[in-house]
């Protein structure tokens, strides 16, 4: 907790970054430890807040926690009211139905909005207090993804995942006997979220390399200082050492905190969350759920590091462009491939990735350029661990390792890796592969 609380008194004096932003905490309380639920009460007037409270949770989190703050708030004199989805045989999703009931039940007399629970709770409740001009806590209930810090929120509009602008929250309280008791497959998910800043961090430095695309070191070095915090003992997840659970917790922390510094998702989201979330809304689509979103990120990382290994692996010199151009199609062809790809969601995804449609006149000048930047890419990229590394990593935490054990069909693995990249505007290793022919 030392190096974190460090990290963290430096953000919130303020500084000015070399990437040219001025970087300031808005979280004003964080805390990871046992016992932190009787505090709130405390810690809520400690920040200002003496008015009404409208927790959020659902069937699972309110036994995790939420009954347990509302009785604390109560007790000490709070008005309290409550947002309870019903949640005891399917999972929640984070689409327009959901967040009409928090708008239709948040009563305007509401100070603070309390997020008691994982992901869907939390990306919910953020983007109902931006929207309603209001500040929100978040109470986490499992080191299950890496959002609680963040200021954007991920939701299903129109059965398309989509990142909205939102708000960081005022003050973080997790509960240490509240995240050990979490399901492990909430704790493995937040593992496999972590895992993916590997190939996030590299998708941003290529894009940085090749597009001049803005970055923030500062922002990486706090991913990086995440990632430390428990992928060097991942054994310790699966027996819920409460140090290693408490480390993840910050690791998790301090990605959403990255995010915030950043403006975006963009150091801690690459071509492992665009598989993720194709896998996501496919799922969707045809009414299958497939575990959660930090697990099918940490079995597209492996996926995105053999991309990597196998890139940097090659010689973009010795490229035939002749025989390239051959093969090369137009975006004309693209564009119908997607239309006939996507369906009703194509006019989504065309407007999102318009720029990665490329004549060949333009991809040949791109091959030109990538040629020009080569050893810098491999000198750059050096650090990227290989796949087998972290699928070794991903099994010692107990984490599922691959799309099969997922139950993922052959189908939506190879789709994915066609045409996720087409999902995001944003530039990856899936990007660089196609522009090479590889």
């Amino acid at each position: 907790m030392a190096a974190m609380d460090a990290r963290l008194a430096a953000l919130r004096h303020g500084y000015e970054c070399s990437c040219g932003q001025t970087h300031h905490l808005p979280i004003a309380d964080i805390e990871v430890a046992y016992g932190v639920l009787a505090k709130v009460p405390d810690r809520l007037r400690d920040l200002g807040f003496s008015g009404p409270v409208h927790v959020v949770a659902d069937s699972n989190t309110q036994a995790a926690a939420g009954a347990e703050v509302a009785a604390a708030l109560r007790q000490a004199g709070f008005s309290v009211a409550e947002t309870i989805f019903d949640t005891p045989d399917k999972a929640l999703v984070p689409n327009e139905p959901a967040l009409a009931r928090l708008f239709l039940e948040i009563p305007v007399t509401a100070e603070v909005l309390m997020a008691v629970g994982s992901g869907t709770i939390t990306d919910l409740v953020r983007f109902a207090a931006y929207k309603m001009g209001k500040p929100f806590v978040s109470v986490p209930t499992a080191p299950s993804m890496d959002g609680y810090a963040s200021a954007v929120s991920p939701l299903i509009v129109g059965g398309f995942k989509r990142t909205f602008s939102a708000v960081p929250p005022r003050a973080i309280y997790a509960d240490l006997e509240v995240l050990c008791s979490a399901p492990m497959w909430m704790i493995v998910a937040g593992f496999g979220d972590l895992v993916g800043k590997y190939t996030a961090r590299a998708d941003w430095q290529l894009s940085r390399i090749i597009n001049g695309e803005y970055y923030c070191q500062s922002s990486l070095d706090l991913m990086a200082a995440a990632l430390e915090l428990c992928t060097s003992n991942p054994e310790g997840l699966r027996r819920r050492k409460p140090e290693l659970i408490k480390a993840l917790m910050e690791g998790l922390i301090l990605s959403g905190i990255a995010i915030s510094m950043a403006g975006s998702s963009r150091p801690a989201s690459g071509a492992e969350h665009q598989l993720a979330h194709y896998w996501e809304m496919r799922s969707l689509k045809e009414n299958r759920h497939l575990y959660l979103h930090g697990t099918k990120v940490g079995v597209a990382t492996p996926l995105v590091l053999g991309i990597y290994n196998k890139v940097l692996g090659s010689d973009p010199n010795a490229i035939d462009l002749d025989k390239l151009a051959q093969t090369h199609q137009e975006p004309d062809t693209v564009e119908t491939a997607v239309r006939a790809h996507y369906g009703s969601m194509a006019e989504e995804v065309l407007t999102e990735s318009q720029r990665k449609m490329l004549t060949w006149a333009a991809r040949e000048k791109r091959i030109h350029l990538i040629q020009s930047k080569w050893e810098e890419i491999q000198q750059t990229l050096s650090w990227l661990p290989r796949a087998e590394e972290v699928v070794e990593m991903l099994a010692r935490a107990g984490a599922e390792t691959s799309p099969e054990r997922l139950g993922l069909p052959d189908e939506w693995v190879k789709d994915a890796l066609t045409y996720a990249r087409y999902l995001r505007s944003r530039y990856t290793v899936m990007d660089l592969a196609a522009e090479l022919g590889i």
